[in-house]
């Protein structure tokens, strides 16, 4: 499906229902662990795949994507990562449990003009309010938060100077442009 259809289709189509699925049947007790693990394994390597064979002749703005430390789920992050290079971005993905603190000089060497956080699952208190908090006061770039974790830590994300995009990639990404745009602007008009 992945080598016949665009990733957004893909993603709305197949992989998301598929991935409710599984966290239906895992909380209801008729998965397990096991299975989880062995679609998520499968799709990773799918989609990491789609991403390593992309054309990189993308001239769009350069965005760091890591997931938050302690969140190995790095589906939605591949996810998001396909669907802003078919939008023209050039995501620089650096995968599951990412330690913030990195994030800030990582992003400065990459020349990236924002840093993307996907969380399937909120993190500890301690990672928004000090983690997240220190991030997004220790550099200049804005920091935004997707994936389940925006939803259901929406406010503490507010509070902590980042922006929560939500858990639709499409609507996400148009945030995050809309953004990235109005930060363009300002610029030129104060210089």
């Amino acid at each position: 499906a992945l080598s016949l259809h665009p990733v957004g289709t893909v993603t709305r189509e197949l992989l998301i229902p598929l991935l409710v699925v599984l966290g239906e049947r895992w909380r209801s007790g008729t998965g397990s662990v096991a299975e989880e693990h062995f679609f998520t394994f499968y799709l990773r390597n799918a989609l990491g795949a789609r991403f390593h064979h992309r054309q990189r002749d993308n001239i769009g703005r350069r965005i760091l994507v890591a997931c938050f430390s302690g969140d190995h789920h790095e589906v939605g992050l591949l996810l998001f990562g396909l669907a802003a290079h078919q939008a023209g971005w050039q995501p620089v993905l650096l995968g599951a449990d990412m330690p913030l603190d990195d994030l800030s000089s990582t992003a400065d060497k990459a020349h990236c003009e924002a840093i993307v956080l996907s969380g399937v699952i909120a993190p500890e208190t301690i990672v928004i309010e000090e983690d997240l908090a220190r991030l997004t006061d220790g550099t200049d770039l804005p920091v935004f938060v997707g994936g389940l974790a925006s939803v259901d830590a929406c406010d503490a994300i507010e509070r902590a100077g980042a922006v929560a995009l939500g858990s639709d990639i499409d609507q996400g990404l148009e945030r995050l442009s809309n953004i990235l745009e109005s930060k363009a602007n300002e610029s030129d008009t104060s210089t």
